[in-house]
């Protein structure tokens, strides 16, 4: 862990707790913008707050994603679909490479520095990072655009200003969030951003209705909404990020973060449609828009999820510098909640959406509930994978995630463009499903060997996976085989699905200890703990 010097007069500063009032004693919970350093039950707050907020942002936005996709998949059909795909991941992948580490770097240097109390590094990092994407992210940015797009020229336009430039721009407000643990502040930013975006790509669907029209407009949406995150920003910080400037980053900031930013933009490619690409590029459009309908829909299924781990990034990094010896518990907790979380997913959703996808999508995407079978339970491991990376970078380990990620790419592209002649979209899928094996096996290695864990024990917090994933295939294979009608069909397979996976984990005595169903209980706002709690019970009642 890099040593960083604190800037002048921060030994000062209070560490632990805020100055209060005569007899108001050394408990009180500071505000969100309290600019103090925090303790590890604060890290704790914020990290379930913003869970909780972020999960309340899916459960709003998630129903609309879902019939917005039906729409447009419907519109363009499966061969345009896959162009839509090309076009977002081409976007995405050149933005990861560009960034270059840079946020991630100042996530995990400013979330310890503000932790401890040492503002002033935080905001001159905020400033450097800002002057390092307005001056050398803007202008490669648009050079990755202007080579890799093929679209009219006044979309094309569109893609520089909204894709490119004020993303660049704007892109600081959820570093400096990050850093501040106010991810329920961001959560309900992107909330509202995610409401506009949807109502625009209707508009544009039904309008014009095409691949690259749609494209566009979310560029639009995305871009404008990017500025609404400086509202919820500290105004300390908020002023350093109006100020970029071209300057020095801490002292071990490169190392960090040029081999993390490597690793991370492999990772893009490993976690994202990356597999569309090759498709596209070997010529096969249908395949593509059937892997990125399939891979879509697993997005959508582990996003509930995917809300309640986000959160734990900075907060794991601050609870390293604050507690040392917390991190451990820490590490089985979360394994636990995410192994249930994701395999109750896998159990019970995915089977009853295969089912219904040629219903709901048209006969294009009839091949598609096979495909969604296996790259859920693949996008379940990366799922898990997520907090995983968290505990890792968190030791500033950034070059150890390049190289795993680097593996896990060429295992996916290798097997993908040997198989794709004979196997066609299943040579993506065994790419993509063996990626992320390789990933979190990898990464769970890793972080049981740093802290000294037993690896039976940590094996058995990810036995609750590995149960939902045999679950969900054999519920989708064996109610397929009866040939009932789909609606049937896919309501059987969601409650089968999941009486299959409790019957499981309570038979194997795994999933939830109840410490860990207590401290999630807790957390739930205090009207919805009636309907938690019982439900949170059943997967921990059966562990001492």
């Amino acid at each position: 862990m890099t040593t960083e010097k604190a800037p002048p007069g921060a030994a000062d500063r209070p560490t632990t707790v805020a100055s209060a009032p005569p007899g108001a004693g050394a408990t009180a919970v500071p505000a969100l913008d309290d600019p103090r350093a925090l303790s590890r039950g604060e890290l704790q707050d914020r990290a379930i707050r913003g869970a909780m907020w972020t999960l309340v942002h899916v459960v709003v936005s998630l129903p609309l994603a879902f019939v917005v996709n039906i729409v447009i998949a419907r519109v363009l059909g499966v061969v345009d679909y896959g162009r839509l795909a090309y076009l977002s991941t081409v976007l995405a992948l050149v933005g990861s490479a560009v960034e270059f580490g840079v946020g991630t770097g100042v996530v995990q240097f400013g979330s310890k520095a503000h932790a401890a109390g040492r503002y002033d590094e935080v905001k001159r990092m905020l400033t450097a990072a800002q002057g390092y994407r307005v001056l050398v992210g803007i202008p490669v940015l648009s050079l990755a655009v202007l080579l890799l797009v093929d679209v009219d020229p006044v979309l094309l336009a569109i893609a520089l200003v909204f894709g490119v430039v004020i993303p660049c721009a704007s892109g600081g407000p959820s570093d400096a969030l990050a850093i501040e643990n106010k991810t329920a502040q961001s959560a309900q930013a992107t909330m509202i951003v995610n409401l506009v975006t949807q109502v625009m790509v209707v508009i544009v669907a039904a309008t014009v209705g095409t691949a690259d029209s749609i494209w566009a407009v979310r560029l639009v949406a995305v871009g404008l909404g990017a500025i609404a995150y400086m509202c919820f920003v500290a105004p300390m910080y908020r002023r350093a990020l109006l100020r970029p400037r071209f300057r020095r980053f801490p002292p071990g900031f490169w190392k960090f973060a040029v081999p993390a930013g490597a690793a991370g933009m492999l990772e893009a490619f490993v976690s994202s449609r990356s597999e569309v690409l090759v498709l596209t590029w070997m010529s096969e459009p249908a395949a593509a828009g059937v892997f990125a309908l399939a891979f879509g829909l697993g997005v959508h299924l582990f996003a509930p999820a995917q809300s309640l781990l986000g959160p734990l990034v900075p907060a794991i990094s601050g609870l390293r510098e604050v507690d040392v010896e917390a991190v451990g518990r820490a590490l089985g907790r979360t394994l636990r909640a995410s192994s249930t979380a994701t395999a109750a997913v896998v159990a019970a959703a995915t089977p009853a959406f295969a089912l219904l996808v040629p219903t709901i999508y048209g006969p294009e995407f009839a091949s598609v509930p096979p495909v969604l079978v296996v790259l859920s339970i693949a996008g379940g491991l990366l799922v898990m994978a997520g907090p995983l990376k968290a505990f890792l970078m968190a030791r500033l380990k950034g070059t150890w995630l390049l190289w795993m990620n680097l593996a896990c790419l060429v295992v996916d592209v290798g097997l993908t463009v040997a198989l794709v002649r004979p196997l066609g979209v299943w040579a993506a899928v065994l790419g993509n499903a063996t990626a992320a094996v390789v990933l979190f096996a990898g990464l769970l290695t890793l972080e049981v060997r740093s802290l000294g864990l037993s690896a039976g024990r940590t094996l058995g917090t990810v036995l609750p996976f590995l149960l939902g994933a045999a679950v969900s295939v054999v519920t989708w294979w064996g109610i397929d085989r009866i040939g009932a009608p789909p609606v049937p069909s896919a309501v059987l397979a969601g409650v089968l699905g999941l009486g299959l996976f409790v019957g499981a984990v309570r038979l194997a005595r795994t999933g939830l200890t109840p410490a860990d169903a207590e401290a999630v209980t807790r957390s739930v706002p205090a009207r919805l703990r009636r309907v938690a709690a019982p439900m949170l019970r059943v997967v921990s009642a059966s562990r001492a």
